[in-house]
């Protein structure tokens, strides 16, 4: 069958449709043209990919413990300087010297014969928190009066009865009040 010239217009568009369509396939295809998947290259890529899933969990393990191994050196270097403070800090305790002055800045002893002086509050003021509260000029007085509280506290305890009786407890005393004092 031949075939019928059609619309010239239809076929004029359709070509250059198809000749860009041509071009970027072709462009694609000496990319992908490029590449040829031989048996021995298809059989080098499944390698490849069989190699890394097979080392890529040892090489895993071998960076875990050169980090751990790395770690523990560490620690060991710094139980190394821990033991050589403590070995160092062992020969000063040997020191009877160190010792009489831990024992005098520590617990406050003192060698015989020698008079030993606490001072109190010898801190720098500016260490020492503000809590002067400004002192009243007026005298103030109590209401109750101590002195004769205090006698009424003596005389309570040396005149109340004790009981013969040790399984029995001793009943308490009335407490005495305080007495008010007159003002003057």
């Amino acid at each position: 069958m031949a075939r019928r010239p059609g619309n010239a217009r239809r076929t004029s568009s359709r070509r250059s449709h198809d000749d860009t369509v041509v071009v970027e396939q072709s462009e694609r295809g000496r990319w992908v043209g490029g590449i040829h998947f031989s048996g021995f290259s298809l059989m080098m890529m499944v390698l490849l990919v069989l190699g890394v899933v097979v080392l890529a969990p040892n090489l895993k393990a071998l960076v875990e413990q050169r980090q751990h191994i790395a770690d523990l050196r560490q620690q060991v270097a710094k139980q190394k300087d821990d033991v050589e403070d403590l070995r160092q800090e062992r020969e000063r305790w040997e020191d009877p010297t160190y010792v009489q002055t831990q024992a005098r800045e520590r617990f406050f002893y003192v060698s015989p014969g020698e008079i030993s002086f606490i001072v109190i509050n010898d801190l720098d003021e500016t260490f020492l928190p503000d809590t002067t509260d400004p002192i009243s000029e007026d005298l103030t007085t109590t209401d109750v009066d101590w002195a004769s509280s205090m006698l009424t506290s003596i005389l309570t305890s040396a005149f109340t009865p004790v009981a013969d009786d040790e399984d029995d407890e001793p009943t308490p005393s009335s407490t005495p009040t305080p007495t008010p004092t007159e003002k003057k």
